[in-house]
């Protein structure tokens, strides 16, 4: 049983196939130069040496594998030993440099065997133009890099657990609202000592090391890999930032329909980023694959894959955790820029380089790229990195479905809410305007749309009510509103009409009278103050409310509010807020009362110093703003399309409120 798996494990090679040139080649180029240098060998050459197969075995390493390679055929010519002699071009502004000339026949000599033995091998040469070489790959030791950076994870992911280092995952917000740089620069070095979090790191570190394995050879050497990381991290760094910024803050105003608030949110995770950058500019080696050979040497059972597939399967594991489409997008597109710098830089030592190759097959690849308009290398660089770009955005678009995808809370769950008598209280402001418009009615017609007809005793909607409010003695809308709403059955099941006699216009004054007299005579587990100039904004608006509050009351349990409006309207407190509130609108007279409700909640006033960090917010306004033109406050103006459907909150971005 010993020697049988150590038989099957000992047959086993896992091989990789490199290109020889580090980028690639436009095909009819390829094709056309082949065609040139086939013609030339048949020509110039006297005699031709057949190299039987060959053994490849990996040096120094206690695991050796024996790796066929197809056999070619280097020819020689009869009159020198080496294959060309440089002569320095005598035109002053010739194109090149050096050419090269092989040195002139008197007569052409065909040997007739190897011109027979030139073709019968031209038709298997054909589907594999390219110079290629295999080698066995080898992990272990770990190539130089992805020590390195294993082992600064392990020292600050073990400062972070001992408390000696308050780090995070990172997210824009923390950047354009705190200056928070260091989570920036040491969060892709972090990890948690919980299984999932090591089994991703150890993946991730596994991922970094076959990209070092491969694209240290692609470019030229270890140096050249750590300059390219470098490169991608300060530069995916940059531009999520930016991308955070361009997509929340600065659209969610002026152009909601391109706002997204996980943008400005989205926490990173890892190398996860970065990886993804790799995973494009490892396509200036397309056409790598990786060969695992298993039975014994002839029967050559193989499993052939390339690179940039297994590789973006083995990315994509990251999305098994958490959504991380930004992060990965960023990663992807500084990942396109990179591969086309490389491709630029590459292609321009391979021209310089060109003089100084002895080897039959470099040459005539660096003779391609000397050859080849740098255009077009640019081109066919941009055409397949953009094809792995295109591909693996798809496959993330997918994952972000799954993950954004839309489940509202159901009735029994927001019954586990609390056992209250009353679940919503709802407190709706109002007071006369200018041209006495029918704001209230539609306002308060709005909600009820939303709300059955007939609760059953079950139901959370029968622990909903709502308290319409006013401290003025003559207000025509409040009375038309009341005669029309208390003729209908969900004006009967849900309205509550209150007035208090008056004419004095003091805002102040009378938000604190109606908080302290639902406070007092009402049970609720949340007290919610409107105007009513702020309808809801549609069935779906409100459901997102429901799922907000039930969110926030289970990943948040001790949040003192929750904020889903603008002003003093969508303001969902809980009692003993609602209580204090009433008491600061009076002793902080200088402050309007909105704001003062909202320090409070927010845990910038030192009577509400418990709130600290435990403010909920909607995404977005789940409200909007009718009474632009008639505000109650003589000091403020808004404009028409201001505060409407859809718009950022006000207060998303910040990272001290809990955004859901």
């Amino acid at each position: 049983m010993k020697d049988t798996l150590l038989q099957m494990f000992t047959s086993v090679r896992l091989v990789q196939e490199i290109t020889r040139s580090s980028s690639s080649i436009p095909d009819d180029t390829e094709n056309a130069l082949q065609t040139a240098v086939d013609t030339n060998t048949l020509i110039d050459n006297r005699t031709t040496t057949p190299i039987s197969h060959t053994q490849i075995e990996q040096p120094n390493n206690p695991i050796q594998s024996i790796i066929p390679v197809t056999s070619t055929i280097i020819t020689h010519p009869a009159s020198h030993k080496g294959l060309k002699t440089p002569i320095k071009h005598t035109r002053k502004n010739s194109k090149y440099n050096t050419r090269y000339h092989r040195t002139r026949q008197s007569s052409i000599h065909t040997n007739r065997p190897a011109l027979i033995h030139h073709f019968s091998r031209k038709r298997s040469t054909q589907e594999d133009r390219k110079s290629k070489s295999q080698k066995l790959l080898c992990l272990w030791p770990l190539p130089i890099v992805t020590r390195y950076i294993i082992l600064l994870s392990v020292v600050i992911s073990t400062l972070n657990a001992f408390h000696l280092l308050n780090l995070s995952c990172s997210a824009p917000s923390f950047i354009l609202y705190r200056l928070d740089f260091k989570n920036m620069l040491l969060s892709p070095f972090l990890f948690e000592y919980s299984f999932p979090s090591l089994f991703l790191f150890a993946w991730n570190v596994l991922i970094l090391g076959l990209f070092e394995e491969s694209m240290a050879h692609m470019l030229g050497d270890t140096r050249r890999f750590i300059e390219l990381l470098c490169f991608l991290f300060i530069n995916v760094s940059a531009l999520r930032v930016l991308m955070g910024f361009l997509f929340s803050k600065s659209t969610g105003w002026a152009f909601p329909s391109f706002f997204f608030s996980n943008s400005m949110h989205e926490c990173n995770q890892g190398l996860s980023p970065f990886l993804f950058s790799l995973l494009v500019v490892q396509s200036l080696s397309f056409d790598d694959k990786y060969i695992l050979m298993y039975g014994n040497e002839d029967s050559h059972h193989t499993i052939t894959v390339r690179k940039v597939t297994l590789q973006l399967c083995m990315c994509l594991v990251n999305y098994t955790t958490k959504n991380i489409l930004w992060w990965s997008v960023t990663g992807l597109i500084t990942g396109f820029f990179a591969t086309l710098s490389l491709q630029n830089v590459l292609a321009r030592e391979k021209r310089v380089e060109c003089s100084e190759v002895k080897d039959a097959k470099d040459f005539i690849t660096l003779e391609q790229y000397r050859r080849t308009p740098l255009w077009r290398l640019l081109l066919s660089a941009a055409k397949k990195s953009a094809f792995i770009m295109c591909v693996t955005m798809v496959i993330l678009m997918t994952w972000n479905t799954f993950y954004t995808r839309e489940v509202m809370v159901t009735d029994n769950q927001l019954n586990t809410i609390s056992q209250d008598r009353y679940l919503f209280t709802f407190i709706f402001m109002t007071a006369p305007r200018r041209g006495d418009p029918a704001y209230l009615t539609k306002t308060i017609d709005s909600y009820l749309a939303n709300w059955p007809e007939n609760p059953s005793v079950d139901s959370p909607y029968y622990r909903v009510q709502a308290i319409i409010y006013t401290h003025f003695s003559h207000h025509s809308q409040y009375d038309t509103a009341r005669e029309y709403f208390q003729q209908t059955k969900k004006g009967q099941q849900y309205l509550r009409w209150v007035r208090h006699e008056g004419q004095d216009w003091n805002q102040r004054l009378h938000v604190s009278k109606a908080l302290s007299l639902v406070t007092h005579r009402y049970q609720s587990t949340y007290y919610a103050l409107m105007e009513d100039d702020f309808p809801v904004c549609n069935n779906k608006a409100w459901h997102e409310i429901e799922n907000v509050i039930y969110k926030a009351q289970k990943d948040v349990p001790d949040h003192c509010g929750v904020f889903v409006g603008t002003g003093g309207s969508g303001l969902f407190m809980k009692p003993d807020i609602a209580r204090l509130s009433a008491q600061l609108l009076m002793k902080y007279t200088e402050m309007p009362p909105d704001i003062i409700i909202q320090n409070c909640l927010l845990g910038e006033l030192p009577e509400c110093s418990s709130c600290m960090n435990s403010l909920v917010i909607s995404k977005t306004l789940l409200m909007y703003h009718i009474g632009f033109n008639t505000s109650t406050s003589e000091d403020r103006l808004y404009k028409k399309d201001e505060f409407q459907c859809g718009w950022r909150h006000p207060f998303n971005g910040n990272p001290s409120i809990v955004t859901l």
